[in-house]
């Protein structure tokens, strides 16, 4: 059976007003004595809940993960459905298991407290402590025959700077392909996978996870770490921005551009973040690598060599001004 602070924490959460403390009595046939001991309860656990005269109680955004205060901030008319997860494996391999079960169309977002086996390209371990850090991943479905997994990594990077810069009030920047910086330091990795038909071999669905250091402290990173990895936490603090209002920015901004992503319509905004245009960079495919000056960005988020070399993949291990 449901305790009284559950079925409280219930109606406060689908309310985005004040409920006063006659109604909650009545909606759950309690004393307002009963009501008020629960509150206290539910602040003692560290839920904040604002208490006014007159107006009653109001469940607010205390830093906890929460489809309410998400959805408080959504302005897409996207349909989208939520798992919320206090810790997961990978929260992109949540999302490929939900790939493999019935399911509607409605794209899925998949969040998670903490990672214990998180991961990022090449199979790279991702650290992904517990309430700092922003571990996300969409599940959608694949209705394009022309499928530009290249242009989707530069959609969703471009997607997380446009956050970042309106919600934080700072100028991140894109490493090619799709690490995103600030100050100088990865604080954001994004990695795209595909789900295929068994019988057809065609692309059925398509995972975009999305890992962000918001709140870790970046003394906690290994001496090796602290030279590329950066954490947003100085910038969070300042603004006062939560980790729900953040999600809720880049789901506006990601589903702003995924409707026309193959048209490269936001590919000039991509080009002013990626800092790597006109740096000298060494660019590695597994075992090969190449040297030269990064002339440009196609409109399909390729990398351009002054030499003419284009490339759609790769991982650049080395940039000098």
């Amino acid at each position: 059976m449901m305790k009284t602070t559950e079925k409280i924490l219930q109606l406060l959460t689908q309310q985005t007003d004040y409920l006063s403390g006659q109604e909650l009595a009545e909606k759950l046939g309690l004393s307002r004595t009963a009501i008020w001991k629960a509150i206290q309860t539910l602040q003692a656990n560290g839920y904040a809940i604002d208490s006014q005269p007159h107006r009653g109680y109001r469940l607010q955004d205390s830093g906890r993960l929460s489809e309410t205060f998400i959805r408080r901030n959504l302005t897409t008319t996207q349909p989208l459905q939520f798992e919320i997860h206090d810790s997961l494996s990978s929260t992109n391999t949540r999302a490929k298991e939900l790939g493999a079960l019935p399911q509607t169309i409605d794209p899925q977002v998949i969040i998670s407290d903490q990672q214990t086996g998180g991961y990022g390209r090449y199979g790279r371990t991702f650290a992904s402590p517990k309430g700092t850090g922003i571990y996300l991943s969409l599940l959608l479905q694949n209705h394009q025959k022309n499928f530009d997994a290249g242009l989707l990594t530069t959609a969703t990077a471009t997607a997380l700077c446009r956050a970042l810069a309106s919600q934080l009030k700072i100028e991140p920047s894109i490493k090619w392909v799709n690490d995103v910086l600030w100050q100088g330091k990865k604080i954001s990795g994004i990695l795209t996978e595909g789900i295929t038909d068994f019988e057809t071999g065609n692309l059925k669905q398509i995972v975009v996870g999305v890992g962000i250091d918001y709140l870790t402290d970046p003394t906690t990173f290994s001496p090796e770490l602290q030279e590329r990895a950066g954490s947003l936490k100085s910038a969070v603090l300042a603004s006062g921005v939560s980790r729900n209002s953040l999600i809720a920015a880049f789901l506006n901004e990601f589903f702003k551009l995924y409707p026309t992503f193959n048209s490269a319509d936001f590919i000039a905004d991509y080009r002013q973040y990626c800092t790597t245009i006109g740096q000298e960079v060494t660019l590695t495919q597994g075992s090969h690598l190449t040297t030269g000056r990064v002339a440009s960005i196609t409109d399909h988020g390729e990398l351009v060599l002054e030499d003419g070399r284009i490339f759609s993949s790769g991982e650049i291990t080395k940039l000098r001004s």
